[in-house]
């Protein structure tokens, strides 16, 4: 359960510092292009870095806690 939390409030925390500038822009450019020549799509331009960085975070969010959900769904129909 502390692991969940942990995990939520570092990603917000990673998105309040992206839209706050904190994180350099050009710091979230290059994880954006690793990322996106990883799975092969085209690499975002600098200008639009930071707005699909929140795209990337609020799915993982998505993501995350969709499964989260699930699997306790799951594991509370097998009682």
């Amino acid at each position: 359960m502390a692991a969940i939390v942990v995990f939520h409030v570092l990603i917000i925390l990673l998105g309040v510092g992206i839209i706050t500038r904190v994180v350099p822009t050009e710091s979230v450019a290059n994880v954006l292009s690793y990322v996106h020549k990883t799975i092969g799509i085209t690499t975002p331009p600098m200008a639009q870095a930071r707005r699909i960085a929140l795209v990337w975070i609020g799915s993982i969010l998505i993501i995350a806690d969709g499964c989260l959900l699930l699997l306790v769904f799951i594991a509370s129909s097998l009682h």
